[in-house]
């Protein structure tokens, strides 16, 4: 990890670490200053993951990612700098409300849904899943951004539909999730990574068929 007001070189000059803003599969990502201008410096780690394998660098593999997402949607950070040989990525920071925290407040709303729904079904058109987790994106007033780069090969299982959507529909096991850092709160299976999904299943359902409706 790295020091909060710690100062980092990188390709583009020097970066003052400011705020930690948490911790991913593949990096621990912080806030940091360039001049006047905030910036994301993500540097990744080499923990094990229970549910998740990296098969290459992870760097190379998100720059991969980037290239894919890039042809997709517009809607998310741009790549500033990065460092195969010091394994960090720099990114820009999109100013908004983690949608993990929106959901744990109850204040998301229908078009965040829509819009995430509408990504979904694009990624799936290019037989991809993208990480569906809610702190992995960030929403404004009425858009939603992916602020991770992580691509895979399309799995059902693994899908919005299957797999994200439940997440997003749990407020009270996200407040409790973030209140305690307990994922039993949000997953029936720790281990492996599994929603709580019975309870939700009647309004996911709903929701999807609305959205293919309204196409």
């Amino acid at each position: 990890m790295v020091e909060i007001n710690s100062i980092i070189s990188t390709n583009i000059g020097e970066l003052k670490i400011v705020e930690f803003l948490g911790r991913g599969k593949s990096g621990y990502s912080y806030l940091a200053e360039f001049g006047n201008q905030k910036l994301v410096f993500k540097l990744m780690h080499n923990e094990e993951n229970p549910y998740y394998k990296f098969d290459k660098n992870k760097v190379e593999l998100e720059l991969k990612s980037y290239e894919i997402l890039e042809s997709i949607t517009s809607n998310i950070p741009k790549l500033i700098d990065y460092s195969i040989d010091k394994n960090y990525l720099v990114k820009e920071f999109i100013d908004g409300k983690l949608a993990s925290n929106a959901i744990a407040e109850n204040i998301l709303q229908k078009i965040h849904l829509e819009r995430l729904i509408k990504l979904a079904q694009e990624c799936e058109d290019l037989n991809i899943n993208i990480d569906y987790f809610p702190s992995n994106f960030v929403i404004t007033e009425d858009e939603i951004f992916y602020i991770d780069y992580e691509v895979n090969e399309f799995m059902k299982e693994w899908s919005l539909e299957n797999w994200g959507i439940y997440y997003w529909l749990n407020s009270k096991g996200f407040k409790m999730f973030i209140e305690t850092n307990d994922s039993s709160f949000i997953n029936s299976d720790v281990q492996k990574g599994i929603p709580h999904k019975v309870e939700f299943e009647e309004k996911a359902k709903i929701l999807f068929a609305n959205f293919n409706g309204l196409k």
